[in-house]
C-alpha cells in the first residue's frame, strides 16, 4: 500500500511508493532529520549513507534524505519510523521515551563520563548497548547505534548563570523536550520548564517565549541559537545519546546481503562521525566563544547542581526497573576499569 508523507517546506507531498521515489528500486529508504547546517557531522554523516546505500547496493535500495525536520519534529518522525512511512533517522533518547519508557536511563544527570572513548565504549560496545533491542522492538523500532552529540550545555539570554540559585531567582524559562524527567529535572533546579518542539525552538528564544534552552555544542551552533542567546554555562548535565533509529519491519523484510549492506554502511558513517565530533569539539567551543559569555562552573556550583538533580536517579530506577538502571551503571563502571 503506497504512504504519503507531508514534507513541512513548501507542503510538498512526497511519495514512498515503490513507484515514485525509484522505478527500478526493490525498496525504497527515507531519511529523515532536523540539522540543517551542512558542516556538522551529522549533517554529512547522512549524506555519506544516502550516497553509499544507493551505491552499495547497486540501486536495489533507493535511498533518499529529507533534512531540515522537513518531515516533522522528533515526535513525528518517531510516529513515522513506526508506522513505516520513514525508515531511519536520529534522535536523542528523549523523546522517545514515551514509546520505549526504559530510555528514560539516558536521562539520568551527571551519570555519563566525559571521557568520549569511555562514552563510546557503553554505547557501542557494551552488554547494555546491545541489551536496549529487546524494549525498542515491540515499538516497531530497530537500534542500529547511537552518535556522538555531547553533553546538554544551558544557554540563556538576560541572566547569566553560575549557580543554581541564579535560575532560581530569576525563575527562568528554559525549554525542554517533551519528556517528563527533563520537566523534572529543571523544576529541582528551580527553573520553569517549557516544552518546545526543537524545530520551533529558534523563534521561541528569539520571541523571549523562554529565556534558555539546553543542547550540546554542536545544535547550539547548527541551530543558530548564540544569534538570541547571551550566555552559555558549562552544565555538562546530560549526555545528548543520539541513536540511530530505523523502522525494524522494513529492515527484517530486506534479503541478507541488503542488511549486510545497510548494515556496513551503518557502521562506517557511525564511526566516521564519533571521529569527526571528537576533532571538532574544541572548535566547535572556540566558535561559540566568539559570540557568547561561556561560564565554566566552580567545584562548588557543580556540586550543587549534581546535589539538586540527584533525586532523579531514584525516580528513574522506579519506573523502569533496576535491570536497566544498574545494567547502565555496570557498563559505565567497565568501561572505566583497566583492561
Amino acid at each position: 500500500m503506497n504512504k504519503i508523507l507531508a514534507a513541512a517546506a513548501g507542503g510538498i507531498l512526497i511519495a514512498t511508493s515503490h513507484v515514485s521515489l525509484a522505478h527500478a528500486a526493490d525498496y525504497n529508504m527515507v531519511l529523515s532529520m532536523q540539522v540543517t547546517d551542512p558542516d556538522s557531522p551529522i549533517y554529512q554523516a547522512f549524506e555519506y549513507m544516502e550516497s553509499e546505500i544507493n551505491k552499495r547496493s547497486d540501486g536495489r535500495i533507493s535511498a533518499k534524505l529529507y533534512g531540515g525536520g522537513a518531515l516533522g519534529g522528533d515526535r513525528e518522525v518517531a510516529e513515522s519510523i513506526a508506522l513505516g512511512d520513514v525508515q531511519l533517522t536520529t534522535m536523542s533518547t528523549s523523546p522517545l521515551v514515551p514509546f520505549v519508557k526504559q530510555l528514560a536511563v539516558f536521562d539520568i544527570p551527571y551519570i555519563f563520563p566525559a571521557d568520549p572513548e569511555l562514552q563510546k565504549q557503553v554505547l557501542l560496545d557494551s552488554e547494555f548497548s546491545k541489551g536496549l533491542e529487546k524494549y525498542m522492538e515491540p515499538s516497531g523500532f530497530r537500534l542500529a547505534g547511537f552518535f556522538n552529540i555531547g553533553f546538554r550545555q544551558l544557554t540563556t539570554s538576560d541572566v547569566p548563570v553560575h549557580t543554581v540559585e541564579d535560575i532560581e531567582k530569576a525563575k527562568l524559562r528554559i525549554r525542554v523536550q517533551e519528556n517528563p524527567y527533563h520537566i523534572e529535572m529543571w523544576s529541582l533546579l528551580g527553573a520553569a520548564p517549557t516544552p518546545i518542539a526543537y524545530t520551533e525552538l529558534y523563534g521561541a528564544l528569539q520571541q523571549g517565549v523562554v529565556d534558555g534552552q539546553e543542547n550540546p555544542y554542536l545544535n547550539i551552533l547548527s541551530g543558530k541559537f548564540y544569534e538570541v542567546q547571551d550566555y552559555l554555562t558549562e552544565t555538562n548535565h546530560i549526555l545528548l545519546a543520539n541513536l540511530m533509529l530505523m523502522d525494524n519491519a522494513w529492515y527484517q523484510n530486506l534479503p541478507e546481503d541488503l542488511q549486510d549492506v545497510v548494515d556496513g554502511v551503518l557502521d562506517d558513517a557511525i564511526a566516521h562521525q564519533w571521529d569527526a565530533q571528537n576533532a571538532a569539539l574544541a572548535d566547535q567551543r572556540a566558535e561559540l566563544a566568539e559570540h557568547m559569555e561561556i561560564i565554566e562552573l566552580t567545584p562548588e556550583a557543580l556540586a550543587e547542581f549534581q546535589e539538586r538533580t540527584a533525586p532523579m536517579i531514584d525516580q528513574i530506577r522506579a519506573d523502569v526497573g533496576d535491570d536497566i538502571v544498574d545494567g547502565l551503571l555496570n557498563a559505565i563502571d567497565q568501561a572505566k576499569s583497566p583492561n
